[in-house]
């Protein structure tokens, strides 16, 4: 049975399923490339394929729901996943530095009551929290 044969349940499972692996591939593509930006612009496409999968699930027949391919749309949502991991951990360090260079940078000179430089410094969590 083709595709175009199955009943439409199962055509929008197949779909779903095609949609959000589609969708995991390039998140996952660009992920690996460090595209932060690109990786979030699929944010909200990928949530709503996978509503349109949860819908289509619950529509489709159990008997019919094809294996293999729920098998591959599990291991590539695993990769995204530790992706997703990596890329938290690569943003954090990045914050660290730029909260550690805040540290380190002179403040902004200001006068005092006397007509004095006085000097403040914005906190590095502060800062962090901030960004």
């Amino acid at each position: 049975m083709t595709a175009q044969d199955a009943p439409p349940a199962d055509r929008a499972m197949m779909d779903a399923v095609h949609r959000l692996s589609a969708l995991l591939m390039e998140e996952n593509a660009a992920l690996e490339a460090m595209d932060f930006a690109r990786a979030g612009g699929l944010l909200a496409p990928k949530h709503a394929a996978a509503d349109a999968l949860a819908a289509a699930w619950r529509a489709a027949d159990p008997g019919s729901i094809v294996t293999d391919k729920m098998i591959e749309l599990g291991q590539l949502a695993e990769h995204n996943r530790q992706l997703l991991k990596r890329a938290m951990r690569v943003q954090s360090r990045v914050l660290d530095l730029v909260a550690k260079a805040a540290r380190g940078a002179p403040g902004a000179q200001r006068y005092g009551a006397a007509g004095k430089p006085a000097y403040t410094r914005m906190g590095a969590q502060s800062f962090k929290a901030r960004v």
